[in-house]
């Protein structure tokens, strides 16, 4: 067996780190351009009320976000930290405004 010096492993390892580097630019890269694509289509005012359909409605009132995507995370997770000790009722968001 052939053994591999200290230049040879230096070598490899930078290929291999720069090989690495380039993949996740690449996913990177489309994962940005699958955002783009998705944020061209303007969601419909109904969409951007999320619910959860279960019994016993309760409202939900949170701060808004000024992008639309963050927004809707900020949306989500308003109601996942709402729902977390009442799993069994239903959340509507009614309203968002930005409070400061």
């Amino acid at each position: 067996m052939e053994s591999i010096s200290i230049m040879d492993g230096l070598v490899l390892t930078i290929v291999s780190m720069l090989v690495v580097f380039i993949v996740l630019a690449a996913i990177w890269g489309l994962v940005e351009m699958v955002s783009a694509l998705i944020s061209r289509q303007e969601p419909t005012e109904e969409s951007t009320k999320t619910s959860l359909t279960t019994s016993h409605p309760q409202t939900v009132h949170h701060q808004m976000v000024p992008n639309k995507k963050y927004q809707q995370v900020a949306e989500l997770m308003a109601l996942v930290l709402a729902s977390e000790d009442k799993p069994n009722k239903k959340f509507e968001i009614i309203e968002s405004k930005r409070v400061k």
